[in-house]
């Protein structure tokens, strides 16, 4: 296959996904990113899995300077075990801890 044709595949966008996305609430979005975390820990992606944490990250509100720094350090943790290629106790804790944010935010 010729390279711009497969450049062309891989640019395309799912147009379901992108709705999703446009209509999420924030608290939507942040479980959004840890399924993308815990499923590229899965794949033992390292470079998304870092990229997901890293978003996770970006999201903290450090107006509230306890909570958000006790995150960090959590996220800062899991991002060392995925540098360390440590991608299942990273993929146990990311899914500990969507489980929480779910049932705190009423998602499913």
């Amino acid at each position: 296959m010729r390279k711009d044709v497969m450049t062309k595949k891989k640019k395309k966008a799912n147009p379901y996904l992108a709705q999703k996305i446009m209509t999420a609430s924030p608290e939507q979005l942040i479980l959004y990113i840890y399924d993308a975390s815990i499923s590229a820990c899965g794949r033992k992606n390292q470079a998304r899995a870092a990229e997901a944490i890293q978003e996770l990250i970006n999201s903290l509100n450090f107006k509230e300077k306890k909570v958000a720094t006790t995150f960090y350090n959590m996220y800062q943790y899991i991002l060392n075990l995925v540098h360390d290629k440590n991608f299942e106790e990273a993929q146990v804790l990311l899914r500990e801890i969507r489980s929480t944010w779910a049932k705190a935010m009423k998602l499913n």
